[in-house]
């Protein structure tokens, strides 16, 4: 498990992350404070190798680990698709707000823009 003390951390470590795991956030503090949210990564192998004491059903019935209970985390985006998005990041300078709105639409309609 990583956490990430902003959007740009972790878009600066996703080269380390698999890209068939979730990455997870208050989508709370999403919405009212995107470029200061925290986001966790907890690969579904990592939550496996816990033992039964160290985990415990979210509100979606999703195994977490005892650590972040009580942080409001929910599944944020797949790591290949912020990968997708911050891949064409490059194209736009380092306009945060630009790479949000693009977060945001992808969030919101399941699919890119073009």
């Amino acid at each position: 498990m990583n956490s990430f003390k902003s959007i740009n951390e972790l878009i600066m470590n996703l080269y380390l992350l698999d890209q068939g795991e979730w990455i997870y956030a208050n989508l709370e503090l999403w919405n009212s404070d995107p470029k200061h949210t925290e986001f966790y990564y907890i690969p579904w192998d990592y939550i496996q190798n816990l033992n039964d004491n160290e985990i415990y059903l979210d509100e979606e019935d999703m195994e977490m680990p005892f650590i972040v209970q009580g942080l409001n985390l929910r599944g944020w985006m797949l790591v290949s698709s912020l990968d997708y998005i911050a891949q064409n990041k490059s194209n736009y300078g380092h306009d945060d707000n630009w790479f949000i709105d693009e977060i945001n639409y992808y969030r919101v309609n399941d699919t890119f823009r073009t």
